[in-house]
């Protein structure tokens, strides 16, 4: 794909977004619900009224519930920035930069795999393919890619909500762990409500620090401490690599670059389980620091995308060191949007989810669909599994939940699926 294709890609998604958005009049605080101390939720999801359903970039919504839902799709996302290129190299990376002829974006050390992170933006009027020319010809460069963007895959009082039920989870198996859980994603509201006294660091890698409903949604899954939402890892150590911006359409998204960055410190910090709930094309760097992450011992789970049932497996859910994990409602049936292909590993409820989103007024809450819910759930259990906690052997890990995983579908492993609903092994039922 061109430089001058990718332009024209984005600006017609962009006039589509705009387009929507004048015909059916609607913003995005009218699709959240805010919760204060003693409000609840109108009704929970399965009991909303249908409505009529429109699509927005990335997102779908049902404007006749009374709770809201938010169901992810993947998005008609740019393949790759269109004037920027991205290698490592030991040598001066200004050097390089000036003899090429390009202009330096940045350059980041990648610890993990000793070496220096560079970004490079072509001058105005200069050729995209004279300018790979040029810099694959520089002493020193090394793995000359476009800078490639990658989208978040997201789209009840009791004290456990079903999905832990639905899971074959008891209250034994739930309580607090230790541990530490990595993911890499969008900014986190620190102060909700739902995250107060969750055991949270956050590490930013993009300018702008303001907090977005993908992010949020996962730290509450994962640790929240409300009520409304209990974390699967309550009393686990979170560490957000905000690597993701949330454009305007509502799609969250990142860079090779910024996403390197957060790897190599994902690599660094050595926690026991990662999160990764975003996709797109395969990316040579990227699949370098995950290999890196793997050796490592690091148990990875990662979505494996909402592009409907002729899609493909995106990465980083296809690369061999991750656990592809797939969305089902709680009655255990495929999500509408879900990605069917044979690299998925396992299914989880990700569909129809409270979870806690930032306003502009304060906390709020939603209900979001995706494998992003799903992937966030697996990833807290992950934490229970000795494989991730003490062995430190995520081969070992995918095999053990591919094995104790319960079949759904065709019998044997298959597209919609995989090994089946993800379950944690007898054994570690009653741990922690």
């Amino acid at each position: 794909m061109t430089a001058r294709d990718i332009r024209k890609r984005a600006l017609k998604q962009t006039a589509l977004s705009i387009a929507m958005l004048l015909m059916v009049g609607i913003s995005v605080h009218a699709q959240t619900i805010g919760i204060g101390a003693g409000h609840e939720p109108d009704r929970p999801a399965d009991q909303a009224r249908p409505g009529k359903r429109i699509s927005l970039g990335g997102f779908s919504f049902d404007l006749g519930a009374k709770a809201t839902l938010l169901a992810l799709r993947d998005s008609l996302v740019a393949d790759a920035m269109p004037d920027q290129w991205v290698f490592t190299t030991s040598a001066d990376a200004g050097a390089i930069a000036t003899a090429a002829g390009v202009d330096m974006v940045e350059s980041a050390p990648l610890q993990s795999l000793d070496t220096t992170l560079v970004v490079v933006r072509l001058r105005k009027g200069d050729d995209f393919a004279a300018a790979q020319t040029r810099l694959a010809a520089q002493p020193g460069v090394q793995g000359l890619q476009q800078n490639r963007l990658f989208q978040a895959l997201g789209d009840a009082n009791a004290p456990l909500p079903k999905r832990f039920a639905v899971h074959h989870l008891t209250d034994a198996a739930t309580q607090h762990v230790s541990g530490i859980i990595a993911m890499i994603d969008t900014v986190i509201a620190l102060r909700h409500d739902a995250l107060a006294g969750a055991h949270i660091e956050q590490r930013s890698f993009i300018a702008d620090p303001s907090p977005a409903a993908h992010g949020t949604a996962l730290a509450g899954l994962i640790v929240g401490t409300s009520a409304e939402v209990p974390g699967v890892a309550r009393g686990a150590r979170l560490v957000n690599l905000a690597a993701f911006n949330q454009r305007k359409d509502g799609v969250s998204v990142a860079t090779t670059s910024n996403l390197a960055k957060a790897l190599d410190s994902a690599a660094v910090l050595r926690p026991d389980v990662l999160n990764l709930s975003f996709g797109g094309k395969q990316d040579p760097l990227l699949e370098r620091l995950l290999d890196e992450i793997h050796r490592r011992g690091i148990c990875v789970a990662a979505a494996a995308g909402n592009g409907g049932a002729r899609s493909l497996v995106p990465f980083p859910a296809s690369h061999a060191a991750s656990l592809a994990v797939t969305a089902v409602d709680d009655r255990l049936k495929p999500y509408a949007f879900a990605t069917q292909a044979a690299r998925i590993d396992v299914a989880a409820v990700g569909v129809d989810v409270f979870v806690p989103v930032p306003i502009a007024k304060g906390d709020g809450f939603r209900r979001m669909s995706g494998s992003s819910m799903a992937t966030a759930f697996v990833a807290g259990n992950l934490l229970r599994m000795p494989e991730c906690s003490s062995r430190h052997d995520p081969r070992a890990m995918k095999t053990a939940a591919r094995t104790a995983a319960q079949d759904l579908g065709a019998a044997g492993p298959d597209t919609v699926f995989g090994a089946g609903l993800f379950r944690l092994p007898e054994k570690n039922l009653s741990s922690h």
